[in-house]
């Protein structure tokens, strides 16, 4: 429906009428619904002798928008545009103003006289207004009203809305000119039927428009003449290309002639998506109809980043964490260096060390940067290599507190050679011998009163740090790539396969693989566990919330680092460290170190941070030292003035800590350290004043220099057939029950250093794990904690594998990996990085068209669109458009649509329900599912790894890079990634979303109640396999931030996500009940029948309508949902009419 020129109107229905009104009137509302979606209403008035709209206001999804030729207003705020929010987009699209709406509105205004609303057909029969009733009947219902024949000034006079105090006249009818048309005629009629209009003239009829075009000249004042043709030449281009025509260049230099900036052109039918340097490839996703304005010559684009109008792609500039480069330009970071390349980067990565650390005593980040956390009470192999011993790391951990989670680094062995040499075995441990000490291939020196440095000649470096507590960081030389085993992973970029174990499986939890890498047979096994500790000290909880809120917070002391490395990690480490310590403070300063030694790593050297925290360490420096923020070389010692100083010449990140002031040299007796503290010994382990320490039962505390223990130390009894050593009195080369292998250690050498008393097993039999010996060759295999006896089989993934000899033997089959997205923008990509982001643009999920030269090449595009809903933005369901060949999917409202672009080509889609999810299976292997809300889940033949981009990653394996942008760069910035995968560049950029949780305090109770669900019982058996901790902490955020109705939807969509993982690996799981998200079987059953029943799992494939063979392109898992169980008379589903049928319609 339009309006145009000299008070033209078209309805929707196609009458064209003249209603020459200057008040405010009703141009189109959705009147006959029982909630009006939409109300738009305009006023026109003369300036300077020509007719423009001056005003519009609308109603549109409960926000107000007034447009006025210069502003525009909402719910009378001024807006920037672009503007987006809650499913309504404002913008400026060539030379028109444009407001969309997600409910199925599109609204043009060219700023003057021309204003034009599309609608979608589900609106049919339900407007009113200048734009008539919809209901695809021309004269009828506007003109007609019952018996009553009504004029166009007498409609239009009905649709009038007067303000409150305003009282405005009804317009006069217009006196007939009649000997004035002759002369205008051939004016109107040669333009409108030349040859530009010539694809017009068959689709939109001519005959009304060249009436309306004499009708303008007979009434326009003669020195406007001019303007009131073009309008109505422009709106017939308009209307034509609505109609799917191409009207070509009507204007010239002397009929209407326009003009545009740069060196842009003008286009009657110009793509309203116009590539830009940002985003090279945003005309072949456009679906609008061309309009008429400023356009880029062909193989131009717009240079969106300068705003320097249209240049040739190779000349565009590249940016990189906001900062602009021209072509040529080149950055270089740790380990990788680009250069930019026609508005896109083409990067060389050079292959780097990988550091392992374990921080706070419990988390743990592996060379390839997977982060997890482990609580152990025992010696740990933390890395060495798989095929030698060439050299071995060994960490204490034990538990130091109250709790199970409290658990401390005790401390840190290395072993060389399998600690054959005579210096082999270098322990270091919190009695220091005189350092620097240096032996055949190893340094250790003490660069600062808060660090140990150990340096080997053959690319290993460890940095103990010892204040405030022991952590430890491992860094290794690429040499070593692939060949580690350990808790600190295999180092072969890949983050997914970092707890495959000796066995040769892949364990699902951090505790079942951590237990596989205990150096001895007699500690405990550690536990899942998945509680929050900020939840047990409201006090804690908010001292941690203030300090550790510093690590992210974007003008604080870190800032700076951000774009290096994200905080996030960190914040989530330094909560959970602050909340269990006992000593917060010392807790919380090492969390707020490791960030800081961490970005050091990454080349952002952090100063001045211990102003605003941790300021006590700057001040406990003993006399005669002072506190450093970065020492990067050796400590000025006396021995160093008489020979010379290895220590000098090694690198290392930089630390800090305590160091003898410049011009002074510290002696043997190490004035440098502190010793105002005594420590106590247990067993020759130093424990600081008031540590814990548990042993077999009795759990002592360290305090005044005296242990001070409560609980009994049971009398040694052994289980036959176990014996007791007593290392008491023993000769000398008796090897003590510390070497007592299990079959979990069997393959682990034993580290010792002194004989412990304790029971072992006679003969070299072993033990079993429950207390009993067998032989090494009965010992059972193990997965995520559950064992299996040699010859069974279990299923991993996609593969079959059998237990031999303690080991997996698993078949080899690639399996398609999968990329998920649910609930409010969380996002787990093709290999296995979690994100959230939640902007309401469309943007690309997975496209295999990635940088300029796959440009061509590409097959398929997936885009998806988040409709938002409830106050802080949350989506609430999610539109997908799948483009394949030349045929396009939509799945938008629950329902999909095929549609096909260009002739030819045979349907690539199959489509079917399974449940509660929409299947849609292609020939180019991608599966996609859907719960028609806000949950899809992507599937990928392992045959497009490493060739696929957008939000999804890049399939390669490593999930580190997966934050590529749209022009090949890697950021660390979650927004930068994504907001650079938007499909139009004039969609704004999403910002930070505040946490749900803060935003809405009174909901997070009910949300951390209702979400327990997942780390409950009910899920216990899905515990061991995959971690539910992050689905607890999604399910959390959804929780709170659905706060407008549809608040149990995103409950049930986030558990489901959960239950779905779950699912994949055959762990079925019934978790719906009649009060916890219930699904409604019983809906679909006809009065009396019982044949539709709710199953947890799913079926398989289906015989349907859509595929009455019953078999599908992949094997998939069954999906849960409501399945019917087909009679044998009537075997066919038909997914249309939810029944089954005996046989199948066209």
């Amino acid at each position: 429906c339009s309006t145009w020129g000299n008070f033209h109107f078209k309805t929707f229905d196609g009458d064209i009428f003249y209603f020459p009104g200057v008040c405010n009137y009703i141009f189109a509302s959705n009147c006959k619904s029982s909630y009006e979606d939409f109300n738009i209403q305009i006023r026109r008035a003369m300036v300077e002798n020509a007719t423009v709209i001056t005003h519009v206001i609308m109603k549109l999804e409960g926000v107000v928008i007034e447009l006025t030729p210069t502003s525009v207003l909402l719910d009378n705020k001024l807006v920037q545009m672009p503007y987006s929010h809650m499913g309504v987009f404002i913008e400026r699209s060539n030379n028109y103003l444009k407001v969309s709406a997600k409910l199925g509105l599109t609204f043009l205004w060219n700023g003057q006289d021309a204003l034009l609303v599309e609608l979608d057909k589900k609106y049919a029969n339900q407007t009113c207004g200048l734009c008539g009733d919809f209901n695809g009947i021309p004269v009828s219902n506007e003109f007609i009203s019952g018996k009553t024949k009504l004029t166009p000034i007498q409609f239009g006079n009905r649709q009038k809305m007067d303000g409150p105090t305003e009282q405005c006249d009804d317009p006069i009818p217009p006196t007939s000119l009649m000997n004035c048309s002759r002369e205008f005629a051939s004016i109107c009629e040669t333009v409108l039927t030349s040859k530009a209009f010539t694809s017009c003239n068959m689709l939109v009829n001519v005959q009304d428009y060249v009436e309306t075009c004499i009708q303008d000249l007979c009434h326009c004042d003669s020195s406007m003449a001019d303007f009131c043709m073009c309008n109505t030449f422009a709106e017939y281009s308009r209307q034509c290309a609505h109609a799917g025509g191409q009207p070509l260049n009507w204007r010239t230099s002397d009929l209407c002639p326009k003009s545009c900036p740069f060196n842009m052109q003008y286009h009657e039918c110009g793509s309203p998506c116009s590539d830009t340097c940002s985003n090279p490839e945003r005309s072949a996703l456009c679906e609008d109809h061309c309009t008429d304005g400023c356009v880029c010559p062909p193989g131009m684009v717009f240079d969106d980043v300068n705003g320097a109008g249209c240049i040739p792609r190779r000349e565009c500039h590249c940016t990189y964490e906001g900062e602009t480069y021209a072509p040529g330009a080149s950055f270089s970071s740790k380990c990788r260096s680009c250069t930019c390349v026609g508005g896109e980067w083409s990067c060389v990565t050079q292959s780097c060390p990988g550091t392992c650390s374990i921080e706070g005593g419990s988390h743990i980040s592996t060379f390839d940067e997977k982060y997890y956390s482990f609580f152990g009470d025992c010696s740990y192999v933390l890395t060495k290599l798989c095929d030698s011993n060439e050299f071995s790391v060994l960490g204490d951990i034990h538990k130091c507190g109250l709790t199970d989670t409290e658990t401390c680094l005790k401390g840190v062995a290395i072993s060389l050679n399998g600690g054959q040499t005579p210096s082999g075995s270098v322990f270091v441990n919190m009695i220091y011998t005189q350092l620097p000490f240096s032996a055949a291939n190893v340094t250790i020196f003490r660069p600062s009163s808060f660090f140990i440095i150990l340096q080997t000649t053959f690319g290993l470096q460890l940095q103990v740090q010892l204040v405030p507590s022991m952590q430890v960081f491992i860094d290794l030389e690429p040499s070593h790539k692939g060949q580690t085993c350990g808790l600190c992973g295999n180092f072969n970029d890949v983050q997914t396969d970092d707890f495959k174990t000796t066995s040769g499986v892949i364990e699902g939890t951090s505790a079942a693989f951590g237990n596989t890498w205990k150096t001895r047979a007699d500690c405990p096994d550690a536990k899942n566990t998945f509680e929050d500790p900020c939840t047990v000290s409201i006090q804690n909880d908010q001292y941690a919330q203030h300090w550790c809120g510093l690590l992210s917070d974007t003008t604080g002391p870190f800032a700076e680092c951000h774009s290096m490395l994200n905080p996030e990690v960190y914040h989530k480490n330094c909560m959970f460290d602050t909340c269990n310590c006992e000593k917060s403070e010392d807790c919380m300063c090492a969390a707020l170190s490791s960030y800081v030694r961490a970005c050091a790593a990454k080349g952002v050297l952090l100063t001045g941070w211990r102003s605003k925290a941790c300021t006590k360490y700057t001040t406990l420096c003993p006399k005669s030292l002072k506190y450093t923020y970065n020492v990067d070389s050796c400590q000025p010692t006396c021995r160093s003035l008489s020979e010379p100083d290895v220590t000098c010449n090694i690198k290392f990140v930089p630390v800090d800590g305590c160091t003898c002031i410049n011009g002074t040299y510290m002696d043997d007796s190490g004035k440098c350290v502190p010793a105002s503290s005594c420590p106590c010994y247990y067993k020759g382990t130093p424990l600081s004043s008031g540590e814990v320490v548990h042993d077999n039962g009795v759990v002592c505390t360290c305090a005044y220099g005296k242990l001070s223990c409560i609980g009994e130390k049971p009398e040694p009894v052994c289980a036959p057939p176990m014996v007791y050593v007593d290392c008491g009195n023993v000769t000398a080369n008796v090897v003590g029950a510390g070497c007592q292998k299990s079959c979990q250690t069997l393959d682990m050498e034993c580290y010792k250093t002194h004989c412990v008393s304790g029971c072992v097993c006679p003969h070299d039999q072993v033990l079993d794990g429950k207390g009993g010996c067998i032989a090494p060759e009965d010992c059972p295999c193990i997965h995520n904690g559950n064992s299996y006896s040699p010859g069974e089989s279990i299923r991993v993934g996609c593969n079959n594998c059998t237990c031999r000899n303690r080991k997996w033997q698993c078949s080899e089959e690639p399996c398609l990996e999968t990329c998920s997205v649910y609930g409010d923008g969380h996002y787990t990509t093709f290999d296995g990085k979690r994100f959230d982001f939640e902007g309401d643009c469309e943007y690309v999920l997975v496209q295999n068209y990635c940088g300029q030269q796959a440009m061509n090449q590409g097959t398929f595009r997936v885009i998806t669109e988040n409709i938002p809903c409830g106050t802080t933005g949350t989506t609430c369901s999610k539109s997908i458009k799948v483009f394949l060949g030349n045929y396009e999917l939509v799945l938008s409202d629950g329902h999909s649509d095929v549609i096909q672009r260009t002739p030819g080509g045979k349907m690539p889609f199959q489509i079917r329900s399974m449940g509660i999810y929409l299947v849609v299976d292609t020939t180019v292997g991608l599966i996609l599912m859907w719960d028609k809300k806000t949950s899809i889940f992507i599937k990928l033949s392992p045959s497009f790894q490493g060739h696929v981009c957008g939000l999804c990653g890049n399939y390669d394996g490593n999930g580190n890079n997966d934050f590529t942008t749209r022009s090949q760069s890697v950021v660390g910035n979650v927004l930068e990634f994504a907001n650079s995968w938007k499909v139009s560049s004039s969609c704004p950029n999403a910002n930070r979303t505040q946490d749900p949780c803060t935003a809405n305090p009174y909901r997070k109770a009910w949300a951390q109640k209702q979400c327990s669900i997942i780390t409950s019982e009910v899920f216990a058996k899905c515990h061991s396999q995959v971690e539910p901790n992050e689905y607890y902490q999604a399910c959390v955020d959804d929780a709170c931030a659905c706060d407008t109705g549809g608040d149990c939807e995103c409950f049930c969509t986030a558990v489901a996500a959960y239950a779905q993982a779950c699912n994949e690996l055959d762990i079925c799981i019934s978790w719906r009940t009649p009060s916890i998200c219930p699904l409604f079987c019983d809906y679909y059953n006809p009065q009396g029948e019982c044949e539709w029943h709710y199953k947890p799992c799913g079926a398989p494939c289906m015989k349907t309508c859509n595929n009455p063979s019953g078999k599908c392109l992949h094997e998939m898992r069954g999906l849960e949902g409501c399945y019917p169980q087909c009679p044998k008379n009537k075997p066919y589903f038909d997914e249309e009419t939810m029944t089954c049928v005996s046989y199948c319609g066209c």
